[in-house]
Parts: structure tokens; C-alpha cells; sequence
């Protein structure tokens, strides 16, 4: 423990660098709370950016003319392969089912699954109506986990849905892991949809079932 030395004047104790002490500490305490303030403040905003801006890339490829249908495809497997976290929601799916599996199966999977997640993404294309989806705030959930909230209104009917975004600091990078469509999350979904699976069929089934969507699309 620090002693602070102290001297005795005129029957009054004096510190000798208190004052000053004091004024550094507070001036310290200041800077650390802005610090942690602007950090909190700068990953909230940069989850909501990597959102809006994922989506509005997305859209322009959708709506140019100029590419075409496959090209349009391909570009959207890229994009949602760099911003989602695909192989961690990959593990999410599996579930508990996850630990009854050796490596090599789990290696398997999660080659296969990354190319199912980015063919189901981009065969998604035909339902697109423009639609536009606009970033409305954010929450920080943890040190590594920001809650960033949305709204998706479509031109043709106004209809309005709220999308909330699930967005993780892995690794120093901003990743999306999750999609919550008006409450329902699309990652636990598909979770309960594997898992059904891998009880009727086993791991082979579910395999199977993957290969087969990734050949029609």
C-alpha cells in the first residue's frame, strides 16, 4: 500500500503533493471514462456502418441491370461470406449433436455447410422487391457483442419489418452471426432444422440434405 508522506505545520498536516496528486488522479479517471466512452461508442457505430453498409452494397448489385444473374449471385456468396461469421454459426446450428462428432465430420461439415449458407443466401434473389433497410440505432451488449436494430420497408406494399443484427468482435474483426426477423432468429431456426434432421437421419442424412441444396442452386 502507498503511504502518503505527511509533515505537521503549525499544528495543521500538510501533504506535499496532494493537491497536485488529487488533480492528476481526477484529470486520469476523466480521460479513462471518455476512453471507455468513445470505444463503446465507436464499436456501436461501426456494427451499425458494417449493417448498413452490407446491405447497401448488396442492393446495388441486386438492382444493376449490367450484371448478370450468376455473376449477381456470386457476389452476394462473397459479401455475405466476408461479413458473417459462417463457420461459427455452422457450430451454433449443430448444437448439442456438435460433440457426438470426430473431426473429420466436423471438417466435412463445415466445408459443406460454408458453401450451403452462401447458396442459400444467393437463392434468395428472385424474392427481392426493393427493398430498403435502414439502419435505427444499436445497443452494446457485451464488450464483444453489439444488438444493431433495423427496419425493412418494402416499396411495393410499405410493409414494414423490424431486423435486428447480431454483430461480434472476433478476432478484431466485425462479424455478423445472427438475424432476428421480428423476433425470431433465423440462426435458432435453422438450428431446430438441423437437429430434426439429425435425429431422423443421422449426420449422413443431414449431409445429404446440404449436397442436395447446394446442387439445385
Amino acid at each position: 500500500m502507498m503511504v502518503i508522506p505527511l509533515m505537521k505545520i503549525n499544528g495543521k498536516i500538510s501533504n506535499n503533493f496532494s493537491k497536485s496528486m488529487l488533480r492528476k488522479i481526477f484529470f486520469l479517471n476523466i480521460f479513462f471514462i471518455i476512453a471507455i466512452t468513445f470505444n463503446s461508442y465507436s464499436f456501436e457505430k461501426e456494427a451499425e456502418q458494417l449493417v448498413q453498409s452490407t446491405t447497401d452494397n448488396a442492393k446495388k448489385i441486386i438492382l444493376d441491370s449490367n450484371i448478370k444473374i450468376n455473376d449477381k449471385k456470386k457476389k452476394i456468396e462473397a459479401i455475405a461470406l466476408e461479413v458473417v461469421d459462417v463457420d461459427g454459426l455452422g457450430r451454433f446450428t449443430l448444437g448439442s449433436s456438435r460433440k457426438d462428432l470426430s473431426e473429420t465430420q466436423l471438417k466435412k461439415y463445415t466445408e459443406i455447410f460454408r458453401v450451403f449458407f452462401a447458396k442459400n443466401i444467393s437463392s434468395r434473389l428472385q424474392n427481392y422487391s426493393d427493398q430498403n433497410i435502414k439502419v435505427t440505432g444499436s445497443k452494446k451488449i457485451s464488450d464483444n457483442y453489439v444488438l444493431v436494430n433495423s427496419k425493412m420497408v418494402s416499396k411495393k406494399d410499405n410493409q414494414e419489418i423490424k431486423i435486428d443484427w447480431r454483430v461480434f468482435n472476433i478476432n478484431n474483426k466485425l462479424v455478423i452471426r445472427d438475424l432476428v426477423v421480428e423476433g425470431l432468429s433465423l440462426a435458432k431456426t435453422q438450428r431446430e432444422e438441423f437437429a430434426s434432421i439429425l435425429a431422423s437421419k443421422g449426420f449422413d442424412g443431414l449431409m445429404a440434405n446440404l449436397n442436395e441444396f447446394i446442387s439445385k442452386n
